[in-house]
């Protein structure tokens, strides 16, 4: 068991239980700020937003006030349920159009749900590569702008947000580069990334005495229950569909979920008088790069689909070449289409980045080392993503669980 996991018990002996580790840990980057904490979680129905709030409540939280335009579904208000019956903690759930960051008055009702909010995470963003400008700005920009008034208005001394490494790409390759030495570009690869980057600035022009904020990205987000990154490449991967882009020698960071919410947690943390994360920038990973098709391959041969290694792969100028026809087809049917060169770039370049900023002025380290978060992913989707596809497909596999996942599940 982490030492942020909960007891099994039940009642008021678990809640003693875990305000007893909260206490011991509270000195410990990442555990100060969430003991007997009351926070505001936004994109609290999405991977990292719901296991940030779950974390939270680990860590001694008394209330988290979860807000996302998407309700939770059946499992997550299930684990809702659980992880307030194990630590005794409360969430407060803000959904549907209370929980709409284009709203004025959902944001300000959300504030209002708790006499006093010690931290605001800003997790809450529309992703994904096909939506329209006018969208992207509407919620990761303008949406940041009404949680930053939110939290003037309410007088919350700590913003944390979630930005993206995104908002620095300029089409190169990263090749562990710090922070520092990636300056926001003026013009940016992607409208996702150029939201997130007007939201980041926001953010870090608000810093003050009254409100310290900060930022922290993670890179290439993985685990259990995630229904984007993962899920998107072994579907792709199980129809048959999935090529390896060019020579597939590309190595990118990764960040287990865990991971990045311990790093939102340890920049709650160095919101201090005098820090030096002060309106900063900080990228969170698993520490070391791994290549990425050989990561996903991994995954591939566990889900016992056929081994990329063995089809042909696809050469990087004939995959531009669709991507543009694609634009343009794209834009005639007034549809954006999955291939475009965006993705094209990202599933090719080097993506790598040095942690060493966040490991020296958030004290951020990896809390589940890649060597057991990756496996464990991996066993997650065996059990409770493959049955379904399977089912949903009328697939079958001739070798299912035995690939290279040799981690068996987390503790």
């Amino acid at each position: 068991m982490f030492p942020w996991s909960p007891s099994k018990k039940k009642g008021p002996a678990a809640t003693n239980v875990a305000v007893q580790q909260a206490v011991v840990v509270a000195r410990e980057p990442g555990f100060g700020v969430a003991s007997k904490c009351t926070a505001l979680v936004t994109g609290s129905s999405g991977l990292c937003g719901a296991r940030l709030v779950e974390m939270l409540l680990e860590r001694g939280a008394s209330t988290v006030i979860a807000f996302d335009v998407a309700a939770p579904d059946a499992i997550l208000t299930q684990r809702f349920a659980d992880i307030q019956q194990t630590t005794g903690g409360k969430i407060i759930v803000c959904s549907g159009a209370a929980g709409d960051l284009t709203s004025d008055e959902a944001v300000k009702a959300a504030f209002q749900k708790a006499p006093k909010i010690d931290a605001c995470f800003h997790i809450g963003a529309l992703v994904g590569p096909f939506h329209d400008r006018d969208k992207y700005m509407a919620v990761n920009y303008h949406g940041t702008v009404r949680i930053i008034d939110a939290c003037k208005t309410f007088k919350v001394p700590k913003l944390v947000y979630s930005s993206s490494p995104s908002t620095r790409f300029t089409g190169k390759d990263v090749m562990g580069q710090r922070e520092d030495e990636l300056p926001m570009p003026t013009k940016w690869l992607a409208m996702y990334a150029e939201g997130k980057a007007h939201g980041e600035m926001a953010v870090s022009a608000a810093c003050c005495d009254d409100l310290m904020t900060v930022s922290v990205a993670p890179h290439q987000i993985y685990g259990p229950h995630d229904h984007l990154f993962l899920t998107a490449l072994l579907e792709t991967a199980g129809n048959e569909r999935l090529r390896i882009f060019g020579p597939g020698r590309n190595k990118i960071s990764v960040c287990y979920v865990d991971n990045y919410c311990h790093g939102l947690l340890c920049g709650a943390d160095a919101l201090v008088k005098d820090s030096p994360a002060l309106g900063q920038f900080y990228i969170v990973t698993d520490g070391e790069p791994v290549y990425f098709w050989d990561m996903l391959n991994e995954a591939i041969l566990a889900m016992g689909f056929t081994d990329l290694n063995t089809k042909l792969h696809l050469p990087v100028w004939l995959l531009y070449s669709i991507a543009y026809i694609a634009n343009v087809v794209g834009w005639m049917l007034n549809r954006k289409l999955k291939l475009n060169p965006f993705n094209v770039k990202m599933l090719t370049i080097h993506r790598y980045f040095s942690i060493e900023n966040a490991l020296r002025d958030l004290k951020y380290q990896p809390v589940v080392p890649h060597e057991k978060a990756w496996p464990s992913t991996i066993a997650w989707f065996q059990e409770h993503w493959l049955p379904a596809f399977l089912e949903k497909t009328g697939k079958t596999v001739t070798s299912s669980g035995t690939g290279t996942a040799k981690g068996g599940k987390m503790d």
